[in-house]
């Protein structure tokens, strides 16, 4: 997914972008900002030090292949493990595509990031207080070299609240 963002920044011949990516979209952000040092503003969260610990989702957290099965399962009272239940039942209520889902819980980077590549203006982590995917967000903000700013909720309720998006608009700003 990183590639294909770069390929279309190349065919928008796009100067600078600022990229935000949340949960497994802060994963793709983060591997894109290593390979292309177009983007400007970097904003990430729903991460923590998972991604520097592991390269990906915290799988200490989440089981990656109790996620695929819990997505392509055909009845959702079927899931046994609570973590991947969450998220089935918010992929469910979001009508994302649990195949897609399934297929990028299974293909999860766990190669280390190369931190030290990514060359951005500004860098921001937002991560909720109660988030067990965002444990210890601290650790990937030293790492940025980027700002932390803790808000409401875990995993699938911080990006919805409003000091999220306060922080998200002024950091883009």
């Amino acid at each position: 997914m990183a590639w294909d963002l770069v390929e279309l920044f190349d065919s928008l011949d796009i100067a600078a972008v600022d990229l935000v990516g949340y949960s497994m979209g802060a994963i793709v952000a983060l591997l894109t900002a290593v390979q292309d040092n177009r983007i400007r503003r970097l904003v990430v969260g729903g991460v923590g030090a998972g991604v520097v610990d592991l390269g990906g989702v915290d799988t200490r957290v989440i089981d990656q292949r109790a996620l695929a099965e819990a997505l392509r399962a055909d009845d959702p009272t079927s899931v046994t493990d609570p973590a991947a239940r969450r998220f089935r039942l918010f992929a469910d209520a979001s009508d994302n595509d649990r195949l897609a889902l399934a297929a990028q819980a299974e293909a999860v980077n766990t190669e280390a990031i190369a931190f030290e590549q990514i060359s951005v203006e500004v860098a921001v982590v937002i991560a909720g207080v109660d988030d067990d995917l965002a444990h210890r967000p601290e650790v990937l903000a030293k790492e940025l070299s980027a700002t932390l700013i803790r808000v409401p909720g875990n995993h699938l309720g911080a990006v919805g609240t409003p000091e999220f998006r306060t922080a998200l608009l002024d950091t883009l700003r």
